[in-house]
């Protein structure tokens, strides 16, 4: 039952609805990212020492490269994940959202 259930939004919903109720979490997460960056710095600012404020700086770009090979290991998956759904093989739509998951 859970399976047709999730099945369901790649299967009957309209395009433009399960693109946007699949995209929702990404969005949301890239959001709270940012948000972890600007807390960061607000609190080291705090501290009055520009050394420690550049070094948050500094540390933002590196964050950043992560999300974005994050994001490449999700897009990837989901990609290799939508194939393997359109040819109905679930064990590999199983492995590709495991190894996305752990990426």
């Amino acid at each position: 039952m859970e399976t047709t259930r999730k099945l369901d939004v790649f299967e009957n919903t309209p395009i433009p609805n399960a693109v946007m109720q699949l995209s929702m979490p990404m969005v949301v997460s890239s959001l709270v990212m940012v948000l972890y960056s600007l807390t960061d710095t607000y609190f080291v600012g705090m501290l009055n020492n520009p050394v420690q404020n550049a070094a948050v700086t500094l540390a933002a770009p590196v964050l950043l490269a992560f999300i974005a090979v994050n994001n490449l290991f999700g897009v990837g998956s989901s990609s290799m994940m939508s194939r393997a759904m359109g040819a109905k093989n679930y064990d590999v739509v199983y492995h590709s959202s495991a190894f996305g998951f752990y990426c």
